[in-house]
């Protein structure tokens, strides 16, 4: 098996290119790291199977590398999950996120007006991050108020994830800190309206219609969620709602400025954005791979895995592997979603990302305004991601608009 460094400038820098090499080459990498051993695992039908394959590829020890949080909220797997997921997808769902829909527009449409007078900077700093934080806050019941605190948290959780693991656990430990206070707010609710049985009812009403009165007022195998399980609920879709969302906007946004012809096809015709959300999610995944854990030596295409491994899969070279997807490194606006086939970005199986309908909202309402607002926009530099192995996240987007 070979032994591979993702740390690498070659690893860091085309990433895609990297990962196709590796997937034609040996599929089952192991991946020399200090932090922890793992493995790397390529290729659509090895991810695929991954991703479904419940039994032997476990999230029981959470999506990260290192082991944490056994066995609660979303770090379960099937049948317990299926209940589980179960407190929330409804609220989620395409139909449920539109209640967001309108403050997705106000807060882009004030992004954008405090962009114009500018003529020009970082879409990072001014779109990226701000707009998925407040959006993100507001469907979880957050002060929208707190977006330099958001950028904090999930900027370090970014850089801290793999390179850092203690890092990364101060870093969710001060999250954990914030949620408590948001959950106390809402129990004081509860307590002055003398609610001693919180029910779904009770959700815009006695308390605001966000995620975490959801989550407050159901129960789970008979019982309300524990506090470590609302935390541990609301980090996966507040890192993930923050950092990915931001991600998608930006990874797209650069395809289209990088090839004018492109932008101006989507000028010209708006109905394209959905196919263009959808190819950006295949070309350029804002989350490249996530970790599970192996709970039996596991025969895959092009190795095996041993017994209780980390696991780190490859959403990107799934994404881009030729036996799936015809001209698979060229952007198009004219692929058409495969049903057979579709792309992995958004996960799969049981653990399908939950803030998917969320993700595709924010995005084509955000493109939608800024590409009818902002008819100059203009890359004016090279767009800088950050260094993490396993996300694809802008770090820099120098652009002009003016």
């Amino acid at each position: 098996m070979k032994v591979i460094d993702m740390k690498t400038p070659e690893a860091l820098g085309d990433r895609a290119a990297f990962y196709n090499e590796l997937r034609n080459e040996c599929p089952v990498a192991k991946v020399e790291a200090a932090e922890q051993e793992h493995f790397l695992l390529m290729g659509y039908e090895n991810v695929r199977t991954l991703l479904n394959d419940h039994e032997r590829f476990s999230k029981h020890w959470g999506n990260q590398m290192v082991r944490m949080e056994e066995g609660i909220a979303l770090n379960q797997d099937p049948p317990d999950f299926s209940s589980f997921r179960m407190l929330y997808t409804s609220y989620m769902s395409p139909k449920g996120v539109k209640r967001w829909a309108d403050d997705c527009r106000r807060v882009a449409n004030d992004l954008v007006d405090a962009m114009l007078p500018l003529g020009s900077g970082d879409l990072q700093q001014l779109v990226g991050k701000p707009l998925p934080a407040r959006v993100t806050a507001i469907a979880l019941g957050f002060p929208e108020d707190r977006v330099e605190d958001y950028r904090r948290w999930t900027d370090m959780f970014l850089t801290s994830m793999i390179e850092n693991p203690t890092e990364q656990k101060r870093v969710i430990d001060e999250m954990y800190v914030f949620f408590a206070e948001q959950i106390e707010k809402n129990r004081q609710r509860l307590r002055d309206a003398s609610v001693t049985e919180p029910a779904p009812e009770h959700v815009g009403t006695v308390l605001p219609d966000t995620l975490l009165s959801v989550l407050m007022t159901q129960k789970y195998k008979g019982e309300y969620l524990s506090e470590p399980m609302l935390q541990r609920t609301i980090r996966g879709f507040f890192v993930g709602g923050v950092d990915t969302t931001g991600a998608l906007v930006l990874n797209l946004l650069y395809r289209l400025l990088e090839k004018p012809e492109l932008m101006q096809q989507v000028r010209d015709n708006p109905s394209l954005l959905n196919a263009a959300i959808d190819e950006s999610l295949r070309f350029d995944p804002p989350a490249i791979g996530m970790f599970r854990e192996t709970t039996q030596g596991c025969p895959v295409n092009g190795g095996s895995l041993p017994a209780h491994a980390r696991v780190l899969y490859s959403t990107l070279s799934a994404n881009r592997d030729p036996s799936v997807y015809e001209d698979p490194d060229s952007f198009r606006l004219d692929r058409r979603p495969s049903q057979t086939a579709p792309h992995l970005s958004f996960g799969g199986g049981a653990h399908f990302c939950p803030g998917a309908w969320t993700a595709r909202m924010e995005a084509k309402i955000a493109l939608e305004i800024m590409i009818e607002r902002l008819p100059k926009l203009r890359l004016t530099g090279p767009v800088d991601h950050f260094d993490a192995v396993n996300f694809f996240v802008v770090r820099t987007f120098p652009a002009a608009w003016d």
